[in-house]
């Protein structure tokens, strides 16, 4: 058995400086690599970035995922969602106002809508203005609802028509005169109309405000001349009651007089009859003191005293009458 002897075969030596221009190719490489790293380190921030999102204080975030929305609302706060699957749709909850004024459509503000005042027609067709403020807030937990519904225009599409179609109704019910005066009684139904019909959105009614009731001028005219015979006819009645009143003062300072001259008179009557009562009273007490007199002396005149009388009366001379009689009244001729 012969052995052969094999020998490895030397690897080719290369020579010095024959790797150099690989390693150039190598490090020349090297920026544009590191600038694509860069650039797919920093999509990749971004899109991890993109996972976190902040819903502010006021609004309430929904998710939607491949443009469904999700029905759970997200509060204010931070949340995650997934990248490039899930959008979010930032919804405002805060108060907010629509006003209805003037002639032109105003450009809306944040949380305010401008609208031109609502033109209506009455029982009579005639046409009428109306003014006024509706303000309500989207319910925070069904925001979602909300935007799958009537997605993020939904004033227009929603609470402007029924606004709308509420406050026509209410007023076709009435005369343009009569509106006037039933301003208040009105903007009372109005609101309870609206409250009645947000029962059934996804909204609160928080407050309704009737501002102006724009009249045409025909009955604008016809109200002002009530309104002037109404004033006529009040001011026709003032003067009427304060004649009356002028009347009836005049009779109690009348009667007032009559009561005093009957009580002077009756006054003046009570001297007179108390100062008549008087005298008679003493003429009597006179009389009865004569008569008393008289019964005494009758009563102390006896015959001797009488006779005594007539003998200290005569001065000598004969009567030519004397008394029949001893008690006699009768004279009787004596003869001479």
């Amino acid at each position: 058995m012969s052995s052969t002897r094999s020998t490895a075969r030397p690897s080719p030596r290369r020579a010095p400086g024959a790797w150099r221009p690989w390693m150039r190719s190598a490090t020349a490489m090297k920026p544009e690599r590191a600038i694509a790293l860069g650039i797919i380190a920093l999509l990749f921030l971004g899109l991890v970035m993109s996972a976190f999102y902040t819903i502010q204080s006021g609004t309430v975030g929904v998710l939607a995922t491949f443009g469904k929305y999700r029905e759970e609302e997200m509060p204010p706060g931070l949340h995650v969602k997934i990248p490039l699957v899930q959008q979010v749709k930032v919804f405002d909850v805060k108060l907010q106002t629509v006003t209805y004024k003037g002639h032109k459509d105003l450009p809306d503000m944040e949380g305010v809508y401008r609208k031109p005042a609502i033109q209506v027609l009455d029982n009579k067709n005639l046409p009428i203005g109306i003014e006024l403020s509706v303000q309500f807030t989207p319910m925070a937990d069904r925001a979602s609802e909300i935007l799958e519904r009537y997605g993020e225009n939904y004033f227009d599409k929603l609470i402007n028509p029924v606004v709308r179609d509420i406050v026509r109704d209410v007023i076709g019910k009435y005369q343009a005169e009569e509106i006037a005066d039933k301003r208040s009684q009105i903007g009372e139904e109005i609101k309870v109309r609206l409250a009645k019909r947000f029962e059934r959105l996804p909204f609160t009614l928080n407050d309704v405000a009737l501002r102006d009731i724009q009249l045409p001028q025909v009955v604008l005219k016809k109200i002002e001349e009530v309104q002037l015979a109404k004033q006529e006819e009040q001011r026709l009645a003032m003067v009427e009651k304060q004649a009356r009143k002028e009347q009836e003062i005049k009779t109690i300072q009348a009667n007032t007089r009559l009561i005093e001259i009957t009580t002077q008179a009756k006054a003046d009557a009570e001297k007179k009859r108390i100062g008549a009562d008087a005298r008679a009273y003493q003429i009597k007490a006179e009389a009865e003191a004569v008569a008393a007199a008289n019964k005494l002396i009758a009563a102390s005149l006896t015959p001797e005293l009488i006779s005594y009388k007539h003998i200290e009366k005569w001065d000598g001379r004969y009567p030519q009458t004397l008394l029949s009689g001893q008690e006699s009244s009768v004279l009787l001729s004596l003869p001479r």
